[in-house]
């Protein structure tokens, strides 16, 4: 079986999805060899995939635009697009989507009126229209089943592992806070559901508390600079908050190994791939009891409301502080960490193209090109009333976590 997977959303500001592919890209060969993965690549993700070894470009074919990998079809026996949506769609041939998250129908507020346009058009299309569908965590293929009313068994849950850190150096900042006093880290762009107001809301009152530890945080500040730098000043925390920007991979390595331990405020994630490099790295992981935070931890986070400033405070001084906790996070941690492995992840992979070669039929291609195409092109831009129903029950009841786990 030949496998060609479209690259041209594969960019370093693209997040987990980004080290998603390329893990999955690294270890291919050596796990799969017998199916080769066809990268239909772009000039674009030249700085990325020259990171991978030479094997797993071995099958490449440079495009100029999206639609010209129709022209190499007869090369490959499934059509994969990792990055959320299928495109160019449909194809006669038998087609997998990694599905990654539905953000726009929980928090709306965060995204324009042509970001929900392009959303819906692509999302709810690329769902219906693809043979299989890769689901990155029992949460996102919920949300997809429930929303989109896409059946469940054209779903496989494979989850992400995390791509294997480097020997740590020490970030090029002279910042006291990163040997001489306590810290919590927070790997994160400045996205509005990554919630660095809150986060840095807590920090004011972890500082009137008086409890002494800093908060450093990674990632693009997306050219909101000024932005970020009012929130700071606004929770009076220029003291106690450092802000490094995009580092390399080193450096996270460290500070992962020399933090207290992950504070992780998001309001929405489709995985999460910080939480499994902290696990790697022996960092306590503290985060919020919502979307698929709870299937990723489980009893290896503290668990917090993200939406409360206040709850934020208390974990991060908790993290600070004790140290049995940190302690049972981190075994916890090394425990579930087990059950994220590279041969689980091309398994999972492996079983959704059989998956999409057995659904796939000439009836199914027609259905898509002279029902579902047409009906495609009727865009919205606005949410249904049962749409916004649905997020809201997802959300309360990923809300409710086992009493069992670590919370505050």
């Amino acid at each position: 079986m030949r496998i060609g997977i479209g690259l041209n959303l594969l960019a370093p500001d693209n997040g987990g999805v980004t080290n998603y592919v390329l893990t999955l890209l690294r270890h291919w060969p050596e796990y799969a060899p017998e199916h080769p993965m066809v990268l239909f690549s772009f000039a674009h993700n030249e700085s990325l995939l020259s990171t991978l070894p030479p094997e797993s470009r071995r099958h490449e074919i440079r495009l100029q635009t999206q639609e010209e990998a129709l022209q190499h079809f007869d090369k490959i026996d499934v059509y994969f697009c990792p990055f959320g949506t299928l495109w160019p769609r449909p194809v006669r041939k038998p087609s997998v989507l990694t599905f990654h998250d539905m953000q726009e129908r929980f928090y709306p507020e965060f995204f324009t009126t042509k970001e929900h346009e392009e959303r819906f058009f692509h999302y709810d299309w690329s769902l219906r229209m693809a043979d299989a569908v890769i689901a990155i965590s029992e949460f996102t293929r919920e949300m997809a089943v429930q929303i989109t009313g896409v059946p469940r068994r054209k779903f496989r849950v494979v989850h992400h592992v995390p791509d294997a850190l480097p020997a740590p150096e020490r970030p090029a900042s002279d910042h006291a806070a990163l040997e001489s006093r306590p810290f919590v880290f927070y790997p994160a762009n400045f996205w509005r559901h990554k919630n660095h107001r809150a986060l840095l809301e807590a920090m004011g009152r972890v500082r009137q508390q008086g409890t002494d530890v800093h908060l450093v945080c990674t990632g693009s500040r997306l050219g909101r600079e000024a932005e970020w730098q009012s929130l700071v000043d606004q929770f009076g925390v220029a003291d106690r908050v450092l802000h490094l920007g995009k580092v390399r991979r080193e450096e996270i390595s460290w500070l992962f190994q020399h933090a207290r331990g992950l504070i992780f405020p998001s309001l929405f994630e489709g995985f999460g791939i910080p939480l499994l490099e902290a696990m790697q790295t022996n960092c306590p992981i503290a985060c919020g009891h919502n979307t698929s935070q709870p299937d990723v931890a489980r009893e290896a986070a503290l668990y917090f409301d993200a939406a409360r400033p206040e709850s934020i405070a208390a974990a991060i001084v908790r993290l600070a502080e004790d140290g049995a906790l940190r302690e049972r996070l981190v075994a916890a941690g090394q425990t579930r960490l087990q059950d994220f492995t590279v041969r689980k992840l091309i398994d999972g992979h492996l079983a959704a193209f059989a998956l999409a070669r057995r659904r796939h039929n000439p009836l199914r291609a027609w259905y898509n090109e002279r029902i579902l195409l047409p009906r495609s092109l009727q865009m919205r831009t606005q949410l249904t009333e049962r749409e916004s129903q649905v997020a809201a029950a997802l959300l309360a009841t990923r809300a409710k976590i086992p009493m069992s786990y670590e919370r505050i």
